[in-house]
């Protein structure tokens, strides 16, 4: 059985991507940086995205789901729906998970620590 996930993709007005960093023990890969969303609960991936990000991030949002991607991760099949929104005042944002947060233009992007899933999103999702 396939792993169902919601995950949204920040932007702001200057293209720069939105990651949140995960705690040292988060599993399965602490300290990465990663993008908002998680595991949904139910099959309304739209109502699952919004419920993470006002867990995460502590406000609502009405994210537009944009594809669909498959990864495998260690024999376990995951089904990604991948979600779009905006966002430009950073000051709202009341962290309900991970050790922070922080903004990220394309070319500093390519030098983080970022989690395998949410690097093979992101270059799907820039490659469009």
């Amino acid at each position: 059985m396939e792993k169902e996930v919601v995950v949204c993709i920040i932007r702001n007005s200057k293209g720069e991507v939105l990651l949140q960093k995960k705690t040292e023990n988060y599993k399965p890969e602490p300290g990465k940086w990663c993008l908002f969303g998680g595991q949904a609960e139910s099959k309304n991936i739209n109502k699952e995205i919004e419920r993470e990000l006002k867990e995460e991030l502590g406000i609502k949002l009405k994210p537009k789901f944009i594809f669909t991607k498959k990864i495998t991760i260690k024999k376990e099949k995951i089904i990604f729906y991948v979600f779009l929104d905006r966002i430009n005042d950073l000051s709202k944002i009341r962290l309900g998970e991970g050790a922070g947060f922080a903004l990220f233009d394309k070319k500093e992007l390519k030098k983080l620590d970022i989690a395998y899933d949410v690097r093979l999103i992101l270059r799907e999702y820039f490659k469009k």
